[in-house]
């Protein structure tokens, strides 16, 4: 009896290591799934719409120029800008000063017109017209005791007519056509007056003055468009050159002459532009 138990649980043991050892081959085989690694489509770029560009030296940065105006194209539109400064909203400037009762507004207006001489590089002619006014009505400067002083009543105009010729260069930023950066060099030419009083009643002073200026600028900017045809930007002055020659002629008929010249490389504050471009 006892050898029958023994052989019983003999034949039970080898059962149930034999389930163990199927149970885990099932586990084995069944918790081990083979998925086959997908495969990278490769990028495809359309050839139509990119615009071969030459390694600068040895190096190709392999930046992409997609085509963002056609060859062929006429383009045009214009573009604005306008700057306000009060002194009711400059409370640091205030507090330095202790009184000041000072505005400034500069507004302008540029249509222009171009052709693509190739694809994303356009030449064309840019006329303008600004108009500054700057009103000086009170600051009293109180540094000490050894230097504290009031001026105001100052009033001063512009008004400046230009024409100019200009060229930009596109980047295409998406094959699309959308998204693109340019810079614009201009070569242009200023002519106009402005006029300049001093004080009030009898003892006021007037002086006004013929203004030429050659200006050559860089501006870089962006351009979206916003339909098939018609393209916003926005670009800033950050470079430039210019020469300037006025001629002043005061109350009492004197004359006086001066010239002027200088270079800036920054951001200009007082030239940040606004546009719409249409290309046809």
């Amino acid at each position: 009896m006892r050898k029958i138990i023994l052989f019983l649980f003999l034949c039970l043991g080898i059962g149930v290591q034999k389930s163990l050892s199927q149970v885990r081959d099932t586990i084995v085989i069944h918790d081990t799934v083979y998925v086959e690694k997908p495969k990278k489509k490769p990028i495809t770029v359309d050839s139509n719409n990119l615009i071969k560009m030459k390694a600068i030296g040895r190096y190709d940065r392999g930046i992409l120029n997609y085509r963002f105006v056609p060859k062929g194209k006429w383009i045009g539109g214009l573009t604005f800008s306008y700057v306000n400064l009060d002194s009711d909203n400059s409370s640091m400037l205030y507090a330095i000063l202790g009184d000041m009762d000072a505005t400034f507004t500069m507004k302008s207006i540029h249509p222009f017109v171009g052709y693509a001489l190739k694809d994303n590089v356009v030449v064309g002619a840019k006329f303008g017209y600004s108009h500054i006014v700057g009103d000086l009505g009170n600051i009293d400067l109180n540094l000490g005791d050894d230097l504290s002083f009031n001026i105001g009543n100052m009033h001063y105009t512009e008004d400046m007519y230009s024409f100019g010729v200009f060229n930009r260069s596109y980047v295409g930023l998406d094959e699309n056509g959308i998204f693109g950066l340019f810079n614009e060099t201009a070569l242009t030419y200023k002519r106009g007056t402005s006029n300049f009083s001093d004080g009030e009643g009898d003892s006021m002073t007037h002086t006004e003055t013929d203004v030429n200026e050659i200006h050559l600028g860089i501006n870089p900017g962006v351009a979206v468009y916003i339909t098939k045809n018609v393209c916003a930007e926005m670009s800033f002055g950050v470079a430039g050159f210019k020469y300037r020659w006025e001629k002043q002629r005061d109350e009492s008929g004197e004359v006086g002459k001066r010239n002027s010249s200088g270079a800036n490389f920054k951001i200009n504050l007082f030239n940040i532009n606004i546009g719409i471009t249409f290309c046809m």
